[in-house]
């Protein structure tokens, strides 16, 4: 009878006081807090620091990470909802049971992990004004300010965080190095550093763990050393050293300190890295200390030691292709800056296919590979063609003495190479176990017990691997030239080495190519017209060169050495007017820039005059002439490129007939247009929105003839390859368009459609297979399924009901989040979206599934 009337929830009597907060604490609440804290280290232990950035003061998790803890999350949301139906004694308007902020506490918490901000940020607010005087008050206020941090909301968040600086009296237990390190990610998020600084340097004395502690110490050092603050960086990061970090951080302290070193005696710091290098527990960072190394020699203006160290750094490098892609750019950066470009145009090329895509130079990288590929490109045409014209000099007998010599040097090199991998190989037999770790390293601690879950073992494994087979796509039988029948010619003795030796024959081929004098003659320029096209070639590629130089390289310097080369050798050839006009334009431009003066009288008068003299009646004497005849050539230009982004505008508004006559003016009555490949581009686009396939074809090829070597041109050709592997199919069914106030934007209750085709498709066992991801992933609401057919070819999967817009889009990521349970469904192209109610009563009547998911992707992805 006491326990009875002890469960009432109505009665504040010691006795119910007590139970309900003994089953509310021992129970629910106890169990979903540790669950959370469980999901919580999960997410922090599985967290990876990116030490090329400011590391973050709070791991949260990635997206992904929310997505698969969304079924244990909603087990702590339950637990402790639960708890608050059955144990809440809110008695005249004041709550009795302590434990039921608490709970909701928990609750707000799940849904900040699940990545539900606006939840999480209800839950927070309402905890702390229901719960004032609660001991999760001020806690939730800043719980509150970090919600609304990754929300972007800083004015909400400084606004909680006053709230709490401004109570008189704050908990027992309150964290106040948590209040201060929130304070510090607010300014860091607001872009002041300094201000961050300040509230760090104020939350790690008072941080309640030592794992914060920690990490605040290391981005305080960060932050120093990213003011430019360099001592008290490498006194910080010395002060992390001593707390006993984790090892990634303590190595990375000591690599940071030599990258903050800038002046000074580099001794210590040099003995100290060097020192690591002889401890093999270092082993997959060798590549990093011997960065670190350079980056001082560098400081200290060793340029040669430096590059030796680079080189050093990316031939032992393992599995961090971060550090290799950084110490690729530091030697292509070097080179660039030393006017090395073929070196440069090496590194630049290998870094861009490992630099990460958010990287902030990627953009720039694969700029300068692509320029300097090309200039790389006429520079080996030039020697190419000045090695074949000495040859040509040659007497026979020289000529095939100088032919044997090449085959020796060549058959040397082969040897060598040979050789090299022969030794490689023994040694890796001889050591199958050498790339392996040693077992007592630091540097293994954390990582996965089995070896094929370590990461650090398959990085190193597919390195090894690499350096013996090169990068290989991952396919069965890699190993196999020809790989048609594959299967059959591992059982049929018949078709045992079928396609070795085909690769034999392509071998012992290309081997004797290169054994034959004949190879190294057949290019030879034997008479006066092959002459003519091999200088032909060179006056091309000096010209091209000098304006890589000059346009896109801005190297004044050795533009004019390649233009004023051109025109020593060649007395006249395709490019001699415009070589003259491109030295006249640039020592025009030092004259009016830098008051350049050329005491040997090669300014731009000079060329001017040369200019004038052979070439009266040339455009480029027009242009010498009226030099502000370009400066109004550049305001046609902006007409033009209006003109051309209306016309523009109006294609991506499918006004094909319009574009194409448009089109066909410009062509037809503006030949000096500065965008005229871009015209006939667009009119060849137009026409294939019309489905002319024909007409299509015929356009492309007429801008390739017309415009060789452009942007345009090049699109065109992947155009036409396009066209050329799909030619026999069937045409792309026409877009259907639109039209204006066919759908509508809605707010308020919305549903989650799925369009199924009925061929092919079981739609209990997809039914079923939903109701079991809903189940687990979304069982805090209930959704119904339905099915009906939209047309004789689609069924339309619905679920419903959602409260609103945005908890449908929030199923919609969640159903598209590659989640194990919906293979077959959620990875086939299926149309799937939310939708309002009148606008699904729309799609039913017009069947419109193609128009609807425009209006989708414009209103509801922000066209995505």
């Amino acid at each position: 009878m006491l326990l009875f009337s002890a469960c009432s929830q109505e009665k504040d009597a010691f006795l119910n006081r007590t139970y309900h907060k003994l089953t509310a604490r021992d129970n629910g609440w106890f169990n979903g807090n540790e669950k959370l804290k469980e999901i919580i280290a999960g997410i922090e232990t599985a967290h990876v620091d990116n030490y090329d950035e400011v590391l973050p003061l709070f791991v949260y998790g990635t997206e992904e990470q929310a997505k698969n803890a969304i079924p244990e999350l909603e087990k702590c949301i339950d637990k402790c909802s639960v708890v608050i139906d059955r144990h809440t004694m809110n008695i005249e308007g004041k709550e009795k049971n302590t434990w039921i902020d608490d709970a909701w506490f928990v609750i707000a918490k799940s849904q900040f992990y699940k990545r539900n901000y606006s939840e999480a940020e209800r839950g927070f607010t309402y905890v702390s004004r229901r719960y004032k005087g609660e001991n999760r008050q001020t806690e939730s206020l800043v719980w509150l300010a970090r919600t609304a941090i990754q929300l972007e909301q800083y004015g909400k968040a400084q606004s909680a965080l006053d709230q709490v600086k401004d109570e008189k009296t704050l908990p027992k237990k309150f964290d106040h190095g948590e209040l201060s390190a929130v304070q510090a990610e607010l300014e860091l998020k607001r872009g002041k550093v300094d201000d961050a600084i300040i509230h760090l340097e104020a939350a790690i004395p008072n941080a309640e763990n030592k794992k914060d502690r920690v990490r605040w110490a290391f981005i305080l050092a960060q932050l120093y050393q990213l003011k430019g603050l360099d001592d008290k960086a490498i006194k910080q990061f010395a002060a992390v050293g001593r707390m006993n970090p984790p090892y990634e951080m303590a190595f990375h302290t000591q690599i940071f300190q030599a990258l903050a070193f800038n002046t000074g005696d580099s001794k210590e710091i040099r003995r100290k890295l060097n020192r690591m290098l002889r401890d093999d527990k270092h082993i997959d960072h060798f590549d990093m200390l011997h960065y670190a190394i350079a980056d001082i020699d560098l400081k200290e203006r060793k340029d040669s030691s430096a590059i030796d160290h680079l080189l050093t750094s990316a031939k032992v490098s393992t599995t961090d292709q971060k550090q290799k892609a950084k110490t690729f750019l530091r030697l292509a950066d070097l080179y660039f800056d030393d006017r090395a470009y073929p070196d440069a145009q090496k590194y630049y090329d290998s870094t861009q296919t490992l630099m990460a895509e958010t990287h902030p130079r990627l953009d720039e990288v694969k700029t300068r590979a692509r320029v300097l590929g090309e200039l790389v490109e006429q520079l080996a045409i030039i020697q190419l063609e000045d090695s074949l014209q000495r040859l040509a000099k040659l007497d026979p007998k020289d000529l095939e003495k100088k032919i044997r010599g090449m085959i020796r040097d060549r058959e040397d090199e082969e040897a060598a190479k040979l050789l090299a991998e022969e030794e490689a190989r023994a040694i890796a037999e001889a050591n199958p176990d050498a790339d392996k770790p040693p077992p007592t390293a630091t540097a293994g601690v954390g990582r996965g017990t089995w070896y094929f879950y370590d990461p650090q073992q398959i990085g190193r494994g597919l390195t090894s691997f690499r350096k013996k087979w090169g990068n290989r796509k991952l396919e069965d039988d890699w190993r196999r030239k020809d790989k048609s029948g594959s299967a059959l010619a591992a059982n049929d003795p018949d078709l045992e080495g079928e396609g070795t030796d085909e690769v034999k024959d392509e071998k012992e081929k290309k081997e004797s190519e290169w054994k034959d004098p004949a190879f190294y003659t057949k290019d030879i320029p034997k008479d006066d017209a092959a002459l003519e096209a091999s200088n032909a070639r060179v006056c091309s590629a000096y010209y091209v060169s000098g304006m890589i130089y000059k346009e896109q390289l801005k190297d004044a310097d050795n533009a004019i050495e390649s233009f004023e080369v051109l025109n020593s050798r060649f007395e006249e050839c395709r490019y001699t007017p415009e070589s003259y006009y491109q030295l006249y334009r640039i020592y025009l431009e030092k004259e009016q820039t830098t008051n350049y003066f050329a005491p040997d009288g090669s300014g731009s008068k000079y060329y001017a005059d040369i200019i004038l003299e052979r070439w009266p009646d040339s455009e480029f004497a027009r242009l010498v002439r009226d030099p502000n005849i370009l400066q109004a050539d550049e305001a046609r230009k902006a007409v033009e490129e209006a003109a051309y982004k209306e016309v523009y505008d109006r294609y991506r508004q499918y006004m094909y007939n319009s574009v194409i006559t448009s089109c066909n003016g410009i062509i037809e009555n503006e030949p000096r247009n500065h965008f005229l490949a871009k015209y006939h581009m667009l009119r060849a686009m137009a026409i294939g929105g019309l489905r002319d396939i024909s007409g299509f074809r015929a356009a492309l090829a007429e801008v390739q003839s017309k415009f060789p070597g452009t942007d345009e041109e090049r699109a065109a050709a992947e155009l036409l390859a396009a066209l050329d592997r799909s030619s026999g199919g069937a045409p792309p069914p026409e877009r259907k368009s639109v039209t204006a106030g066919e759908y509508k934007d809605e707010e308020g209750q919305h549903f989650f459609a799925l369009i199924v085709p009925n061929e092919g498709s079981d739609m209990n066992a997809i039914k079923v297979s939903i109701a079991t991801f809903n189940r687990d992933f979304y069982p805090a609401t209930p959704v119904e399924i339905t099915s009906s057919f939209l047309d004789p070819q689609h069924q339309v999967v619905l679920l419903s009901p959602f409260e609103s817009k945005e908890k449908a889009m929030e199923y919609f990521a969640l159903f598209n989040s590659g989640n194990e349970q919906l293979v077959g469904i959620n990875d086939q192209g299926y149309p799937a979206f939310a939708i309002g109610a009148e606008n699904y009563a729309q799609l039913f009547r017009s069947k419109d599934v193609e128009g609807y998911n425009a209006f989708f992707s414009e209103k509801y992805l922000d066209h995505q």
